[in-house]
């Protein structure tokens, strides 16, 4: 025997079914969106670690500020935040470093001799023998200046800086031959450095290859202030190694009597 659904009782079943249907469906719908809620929310969270972890400590924004003061020439600024920074830490090498910089820069020599002394006994002793040559080659000390650049160059031998300042000093003692390596090196380390290729170019000047320290100039993008400079030293320092050498060699007229007595000795000993 089949049973038999009156419409009216089949239209109710159907909406039960849809009613089902439909209450299933949300219900898939919201845990769906839940699950995307929950995903975001662990994403964001996870974002939000790596920035805290990752935001620079207040030691590292304050050596920031030393670096940029030192970069844009802001010496007097740079000290003022290094005496910040050492207040509430502990200064590193790099901060020493630093320091010994922008004393030199203020024209405080002595306390800057004093801090470049102190950065050769810390992993830092290559800039403290640099240091300790500038101080050298400012007060005009060049044989001194190569000595300490030398050291510093011996120790970074990939320092464009130091390399070029220690092939400067030794045009300035007149060592134009010693000046080749350390300036070559330098240029080809830094080729766009305008000092670096400076020094190039008055080296050539020195060792008479005009056209050629002429192209230098030209690929450094030299203004015409800086090429007659350059010639300028050039000249100021030919005629130092000029003098040098004269200095250091007997002249004729000292030369004439003592020729002239030793020929009155021969002819004193004949018999």
């Amino acid at each position: 025997m089949r049973t038999r659904f009156s419409p009216g009782l089949a239209a109710a079943l159907a909406c039960l079914v849809l009613a089902g249907c439909a209450r299933n469906s949300s219900e898939t719908a919201w845990a769906l969106i839940q699950h995307q809620q929950e995903q975001q929310a662990l994403v964001r969270e996870h974002e939000a670690r790596e920035a805290r972890d990752n935001a620079p400590t207040e030691p590292q924004l304050m050596m920031a500020m030393v670096r940029q003061a030192q970069r844009q020439g802001r010496y007097f600024a740079a000290l003022a935040y290094i005496d910040a920074y050492a207040a509430r830490f502990t200064p590193d090498a790099e901060l020493q470093a630093m320091r010994a910089d922008a004393l030199r820069m203020t024209g405080q020599k002595q306390a800057s001799e004093a801090a470049y002394q102190a950065l050769l006994r810390t992993g830092k002793a290559a800039e403290g023998w640099h240091g300790l040559g500038l101080l050298a080659a400012q007060r005009g000390d060049y044989g001194q200046a190569v000595e300490n650049l030398a050291k510093a160059a011996a120790l970074r031998p990939t320092d464009a800086q130091m390399l070029n300042d220690l092939g400067y000093a030794r045009l300035h003692t007149g060592d134009v031959a010693g000046a080749r390596l350390p300036l070559g090196q330098a240029a080809e380390l830094d080729p766009s450095n305008p000092k670096v290729l400076a020094n190039l170019a008055l080296l050539l000047l020195l060792d008479g290859k005009t056209a050629q320290a002429q192209e230098v100039m030209a690929q450094a993008g030299l203004a015409q202030a800086a090429k007659d400079e350059i010639h300028r030293q050039a000249v100021t320092l030919r005629a130092a190694q000029r003098a040098s050498y004269e200095a250091a060699a007997p002249s004729a007229a000292m030369l004439q009597p003592l020729q002239e007595h030793q020929g009155h000795a021969r002819l004193t000993r004949q018999p």
